[in-house]
Formats: C-alpha cells, structure tokens, sequence
C-alpha cells in the first residue's frame, strides 16, 4: 500500500512543544509560497554578506575574531574568508532550496534567518557602541 503523507505532512500530536507550534506557521506559509522561501533564502544570503562586511571592519578597529574557524581563515586574508563563508552559506540555501519540500529544510531556513538577523543586529549594535 502506497503511503499518501507527502514528506511535510505529519499526523497531527496535541502534545507538541510550543516552539514547534510557533515554527509551523511560517513553516507552511513558506511551503505554499515558494516565492516567499526563495526571498527569504536570498536574504539570509545578504545577512551572511553584512555579518562579514561588518566583522572585516571591526576588525580593522581592533576587535578579535571569536570564531576559531573564521580567525584561521581571515588571517590567511581577508579575500579567502570571504570566499568560504559566501561559499558556504550558498550551498547550504542552495540545499535548502532543493529540500524546500519539506518541513526541516523550512524549519531551518527560519530558523537560520532569526539566527543571522540577530546576529547581526548584536554587531550593529557593538559598532554603534564602538563610536
């Protein structure tokens, strides 16, 4: 018997987590809307691009790099650093757009946007702070 429950579709579970509750929404505003999920993939592309325009320049000013990965990479310069986290960040959209049809891939890309966003809100922040 063939089973008729696409990847995204789930039974539905009265005990689930109010977290999980509060992803589903956009969760399922990004699957009817594929549009939508490629601007929102597009802007997680742009946050990445402005969290290392940003670190490039606090660097300047003094700061050090946190992450050990991002250290290594950006004191073999600048140009690599930027290479591999651009990289990176588009294959894992990329992923995310192949994956669309299901909920994970949905989640994560949420999930990845706050996760970026405030990230780089905290930077603005700091370098507001700086001045």
């Amino acid at each position: 018997m063939q089973e008729r429950r696409s990847g995204f579709d789930r039974r539905r579970n009265v005990c689930r987590s109010p977290v999980l509750a509060a992803l589903e929404t956009p969760a399922l505003r990004l699957r009817d809307q594929p549009v939508l999920f490629l601007e929102l993939l597009i802007m997680i592309n742009l946050l990445s691009v402005l969290d290392l325009l940003i670190t490039l320049i606090v660097l300047e000013m003094g700061a050090a790099e946190l992450n050990p990965l991002m250290a290594y990479l950006i004191d073999a310069g600048p140009v690599q650093a930027a290479g591999v986290k651009i990289g990176v960040v588009a294959l894992a959209t990329l992923g995310l757009w192949l994956l669309r049809r299901y909920r994970a891939a949905l989640t994560t890309a949420v999930i990845l946007f706050a996760a970026y966003a405030s990230l780089v809100i905290f930077e603005l922040v700091g370098l507001i702070r700086f001045f």
